[in-house]
């Protein structure tokens, strides 16, 4: 599989679920509509950066499988402003995996993955 920036080795874990059917799953973005930027990692985002996960999740996507913990990070000083997108996500989108708490989990979306096409902002 081919995804979207390159992995290190054994990324994505085996317990990552590949995604078959459809799930919606809900991500902070910064702009109406959202752009490429919005579905960067933490490492692209910060090249040089020491994260207290693992480089494996450092190179993944957060999401929350639940609205209300989406919003809940809203309150954040960091996530102050941000929007929450709808994401639809289907077969061909990546591996998912639950990681940290409430309903956090880091997506590995594969480079064919139109992420802006099946993202729809909810709030304002």
């Amino acid at each position: 599989m081919s995804y979207r920036e390159p992995l290190p080795e054994g990324c994505p874990p085996d317990t990552a679920e590949e995604i078959f059917e459809s799930r919606v799953f809900f991500r902070l973005v910064r702009t109406n509509p959202p752009t490429q930027v919005d579905f960067y990692s933490r490492r692209v985002e910060k090249p040089d950066a020491i994260f207290a996960v693992t480089e494996c999740q450092a190179r993944g996507l957060s999401l929350f499988a639940k609205r209300s913990d989406s919003e809940r990070m809203l309150k954040l000083p960091a996530f102050r402003g941000r929007l929450v997108c709808r994401l639809g996500l289907k077969s061909g989108a990546g591996r998912v995996q639950k990681t940290g708490s409430h309903s956090h989990h880091t997506w590995w979306p594969l480079a064919a993955f139109d992420v802006l096409e099946h993202c729809e902002v909810e709030s304002t």
